[in-house]
């Protein structure tokens, strides 16, 4: 059976049923993009997703955005260059710190939010992501899509790059996820998040939200722990994957 990486955004619960969610995410996936004091997460937060990185198995990555917590960084908010690089370079350098001390290596960053779907297309702030890894943990990778922005900016400064896709969010025909402002943006249904992982792990395609196929190149499968069910559809995505001879069932 292929070996595949289930990848998830964690470490961004605040109420006791989201961290219970959580919870039962953290084992069934292989990879953790922690949030780290911009839109989410804390001390705390992230000594408990590194110690249980450390426990599980699990590669531990960085998920900075724009310094908002108020807004969860899903909107653009007015930041100099130079500061946006300070917030980022603090916040991945926080949980890199914390991560070290309970025995665990940074080994990817991921943008989060607002700055994961601007940085698709601009490379300005794409550069400006890679900056600030550059100077808070240089020998990470940079986890994004496949001929994004942020590929680009990753490749000119020699950063291996870990090709992103999504089993739970729809697409747009150039590539970029829907925003979450659409209605249309998730695939909540466990049966067709499923499907698409399946087809993405299979056939290195996705259906956008127009009916076309566009081409997914990939090396991660994503899964966001803040959407209704998420147990429940990553459940049924290593289920599917598992079936269709590309992923363990856990």
């Amino acid at each position: 059976m292929t070996a595949i990486d289930i990848s998830c955004d964690l470490g961004e619960a605040t109420t006791a049923d989201e961290h219970a969610t959580e919870r039962e995410l953290w084992p069934l996936v292989d990879s953790a993009n922690v949030a780290c004091g911009g839109h989410a997460g804390d001390a705390t937060s992230m000594f408990e997703a590194a110690t249980l990185a450390r426990r599980l198995g699990v590669r531990l990555g960085a998920h900075p955005s724009f310094p908002d917590r108020e807004g969860f960084g899903r909107t653009r908010i007015e930041i100099g260059d130079d500061d946006l690089v300070a917030s980022l370079a603090s916040q991945i350098a926080a949980l890199r710190a914390i991560a070290e001390a309970a025995g665990v290596q940074l080994e990817r960053v991921k943008a989060h939010g607002a700055l994961h779907n601007l940085a698709h297309r601009d490379l300005t702030l794409a550069r400006l992501l890679v900056r600030a890894t550059e100077e808070s943990c240089r020998g990470s990778a940079i986890v994004c899509a496949a001929s994004s922005a942020m590929e680009t900016a990753a490749r000119e400064r020699g950063f291996p790059v870990v090709r992103e896709a999504f089993a739970d969010r729809r697409y747009l025909p150039d590539g970029a996820l829907v925003p979450r402002s659409d209605a249309r943006a998730l695939l909540e249904g466990p049966g067709d998040a499923a499907a698409q992982a399946v087809s993405i792990a299979t056939r290195n395609v996705a259906v956008a939200i127009d009916g076309s196929e566009i081409a997914v190149a990939w090396d991660t499968i994503c899964i966001h722990s803040d959407m209704r069910d998420s147990v429940r559809r990553l459940v049924a995505i290593r289920a599917a994957l598992a079936a269709a001879g590309v992923g363990e069932t856990i």
